[in-house]
């Protein structure tokens, strides 16, 4: 992994975390399935396109 893309996770982590400190725990819920995924979406994309 490049720094790039650590630099990229910490920074996202730290605003993720922000975003949940102000959200009610329904609605925190809500967003870390809908971000799960996505993420599961565009690595099987990822996963995909390797595989051809």
């Amino acid at each position: 992994m490049t720094s790039l893309a650590r630099e990229f996770i910490r920074s996202t982590t730290v605003t993720l975390d922000r975003l949940l400190a102000l959200l009610p725990e329904d609605e925190q819920h809500d967003l870390l399935d809908a971000l799960a995924g996505e993420v599961e979406g565009r690595l099987d994309t990822l996963v995909e396109r390797t595989d051809a």
